[in-house]
């Protein structure tokens, strides 16, 4: 007869995801104890202190973490799961041993935001920063906080605005309409749970109050407004983008849907590429405002609250700033010359591209051709080595690869694996530091060799802002507080927002990763698979008891 773990699982009343990881441990013969985080404070800490994610249902074989019923049931699907819970037999979680001041003190929310200077970059002296200004001044009416946080890095604060967010607002307006593009918005947020964006995109101005009435509405079969079954279906793209659950079937459902968009175009291609490049620019804002806990705005979250959003851990300021109640210079460059300066430092893409990473990232090749050099430039320049960069290119597409394997995107963390190994100049080590930087972030084994204190805290830190929802329990965060100067925690969170960014592109687009690729993985044996990844099975502590 097989031994096996004993199994945790954290869950609370009425929750359908707790009942289905349940019937899938039932039905894989496994028992299991059973903790309700609602019925005491002491079972809620302890979830959030043993996995680092603040959702239930949270699975223990063992000590042997496995994040959620989706994960549960692809493991039972594929045969692994009875393997691992025969490989954790000798284990236990152990919780008794913790006593509830430190499992309270763990999973105490820290906000990193406490521990960067805020930075006002309303009043900034580049005149490269006006044409930034002049677009939140009517786009909100002042400058959004959460820009205090990555405003510390002036270049990627500039690269996000001109390279990403500006070009996606402005294509995404044309597109989908002002409504749509609130509605995409605000459907990527509430899927990721970054309530700062939910508010500014439901919230933000006269013309986005409503539309999380408006949708809610139409999901209930009430059609008679500005949102459709069209509009519906784009929310819902924008949604699974965020949870990489984009399936053929939704993509189907909108091309057969576009004849009836409400919106400016009727072109289902140009509505699925604004929608993703909507949810790809959230990607980035709502990890960013996750990781630093940002402040919502008072005014704004007053109008966000009628649309039943709340301010959570975030909190909330007593007003809106008046941070851009003045006259913001004109006579600085347009927006369209810096587009062309970020054009123009590309030149030819396939060679930058090979340059700087060996290979042409697979999503560059579908990016809209009127915004790609500038997405590749913002890659580039926040993820490789510039003079304005704080950490290795390698480091930082190891951080990406954690990222792409937590959200399970196979393909992107192949290619990020391959990156890794192109900026560490082809080294051995950095082979075996593609084979184990997910294992070292999620604290699976120590490989103290391999990876520095302070590279294992940024792994550690690319894996916990890869949970939706994100949040930053002092268990988890800690260490980065220790060990990193708040201007290297600003890098830090601005690489982990731009893999956010790409991933829920690739989720919409599902670019083919180039043959160059995937040859090196096979190459060199590395797993491409990252359900496999996370939960490997430890061979060696495989237990078969007659």
């Amino acid at each position: 007869m097989s031994r096996h773990s004993t199994i945790h699982i954290f869950t609370k009343p009425g929750c359908p995801y707790c009942e289905r990881a349940k019937a899938v441990l039932t039905e894989a013969g496994l028992s299991y104890i059973q903790h309700d985080v609602s019925a005491n404070q002491r079972n809620a800490y302890a979830s959030i202190y043993a996995s680092g994610v603040a959702t239930v249902p949270q699975i223990f074989l063992g000590d042997y973490h496995v994040n959620g019923a989706e994960d549960l049931e692809a493991l039972h699907q594929t045969g692994r799961l009875l393997k691992l819970a025969r490989a954790e037999a000798s284990s236990d979680l152990q919780l008794n041993k913790i006593s509830d001041i430190e499992l309270a003190h763990g999973a105490e929310n820290i906000l990193l935001r406490e521990h960067i200077p805020a930075k006002d970059g309303s009043h900034d002296d580049d005149p490269e920063a006006w044409p930034a200004l002049h677009f939140y001044k009517q786009l909100f009416g002042f400058w959004p906080k959460c820009f205090e946080y990555l405003y510390p890095w002036p270049e990627a604060y500039k690269l996000f605005m001109y390279c990403q967010n500006i070009p996606v607002v402005t294509m995404a307006r044309e597109i989908l309409g002002e409504t749509m593009m609130y509605i995409c918005g605000f459907a990527a947020s509430n899927a990721h749970g970054c309530n700062y964006c939910q508010a500014h995109a439901a919230a933000g101005d006269e013309k986005s109050v409503g539309v999380v009435k408006q949708l809610e509405e139409a999901r209930n079969g009430n059609f008679d407004g500005l949102i459709g079954p069209f509009e519906v279906a784009l929310a819902d793209l924008a949604a699974a983008a965020t949870t990489n659950q984009v399936t053929s079937e939704l993509l189907a459902r909108i091309y057969k849907l576009a004849p009836q968009s409400r919106g400016p175009s009727q072109d289902a291609f140009k509505n699925v590429m604004a929608a993703g490049l909507m949810a790809s620019s959230l990607g980035f804002l709502n990890v960013l405002n996750d990781l630093t806990g940002v402040e919502i705005e008072g005014d704004l979250m007053q109008r966000g609250k009628e649309a039943g959003i709340e301010a959570c851990r975030h909190g909330a300021s007593e007003s809106n700033p008046s941070n851009l109640d003045y006259d913001i210079p004109e006579n600085g460059p347009s927006v369209e010359q810096l587009f062309a300066k970020y054009d123009d430092e590309v030149g030819y893409l396939n060679a930058y591209a090979q340059r700087e990473f060996g290979v042409i990232p697979a999503w560059f090749r579908v990016f809209p051709a009127a915004i790609r050099k500038r997405h590749a430039y913002l890659y580039s320049e926040v993820v490789g080595e510039r003079t304005h960069t704080l950490f290795s290119a390698e480091l930082k597409h190891l951080m990406l690869r954690v990222s792409a394997i937590a959200r399970g995107h196979d393909d992107l963390a192949a290619e990020e694996a391959f990156m890794a190994h192109h900026t560490s100049q082809y080294s051995a080590a950095a082979l075996e530091r593609i084979h184990h930087c997910f294992a070292v972030a999620t604290g699976r084994v120590e490989k103290k060799a391999l990876f520095s204190q302070r590279e294992q805290a940024a792994l550690q830190l690319a894996w916990l802002s890869a949970q939706q929802p994100l949040t930053t329990p002092r268990q988890f965060v800690q260490p980065v507080i220790d060990i990193f100067e708040p201007l290297e925690l600003v890098h830090l969170i601005a690489v982990c927002s731009v893999g956010s960014m790409v991933q829920r592109f690739c989720a919409v687009t599902k670019p083919a990763i180039a043959p160059k690729v995937v040859s090196f993985m096979q190459k060199n044996a590395i797993e491409s698979q990252t359900l496999s990844i996370r939960y490997p099975i430890p061979a060696s502590n495989l237990v078969n008891v007659a």
